[in-house]
This record gives C-alpha cells, structure tokens and sequence, in this order.
C-alpha cells in the first residue's frame, strides 16, 4: 500500500502508467482511485527535484522538468513497491511526501498538544 493512501502500490503504478505513459489500465479506475491518482500528481510534480536529488546518478536530468519524463526513468529502476521500499529505507522519505512514521522514534518531533 502507498503510506497513507487506500490504494495497493501495483494498481497506483498500473493508473500512472496508463495515465502518464499512454499504457491502459484494466480495469479502468473508480471514482475514488481518480481522485487519488490526481492527488499525487499534484503531490509528484512538486517533488520531481527532491526526488531526482536523492536518486542521484540513476535518474536523467531531463526528469526533472516533467512528470511524464520522470515517471518513465523512475519505472525504469524497478517497480513502485520496490522504489517505495528503497526511499523509505535508504532516505527515510516516501513518494510522494516526507512522512513522519517513516523516521526512526528518536528522530521524531514531539506533537503539540
């Protein structure tokens, strides 16, 4: 599952890769996986540097520029279950935001009360 989301890894990269590659999805997608989809797009697109920054040498420069582009080079280092668990365990971060229950406990701010 993507953190945060209702919404299984292998079906989110299948609506992306129909989406952004031109590769249709089957089934097509609900109303709710829609506005998922949408949102992290939004969430993506605002992450495309950050994300090529971490990844160094393994992404195109070009990737940085357009979602579509991105999403083709960051496909080519595996699938997004494999990429998810490669952000979380070697930069404590996620796809699509910096989550505070990928930190280790000690690294985690005190909530306000």
């Amino acid at each position: 599952m993507l953190p945060y989301r209702n919404l299984l890894a292998a079906r989110f990269e299948e609506l992306m890769d129909a989406e952004l590659v031109g590769e249709g999805a089957r089934p097509p997608p609900t109303v709710k996986e829609k506005s998922s989809v949408r949102r992290a797009d939004k969430n993506l697109s605002q992450r495309l540097s950050f994300l090529c920054a971490l990844l160094g040498q393994q992404m195109p420069l070009e990737a940085t520029t357009d979602l579509g582009c991105f999403w083709r080079a960051l496909r080519k280092l595996g699938s997004t279950a494999e990429i998810l668990v490669r952000l979380a365990r070697d930069f404590k971060t996620s796809l699509l935001m910096c989550y505070r229950s990928l930190q280790p406990h000690w690294a985690r701010e005190e909530v306000p009360v």
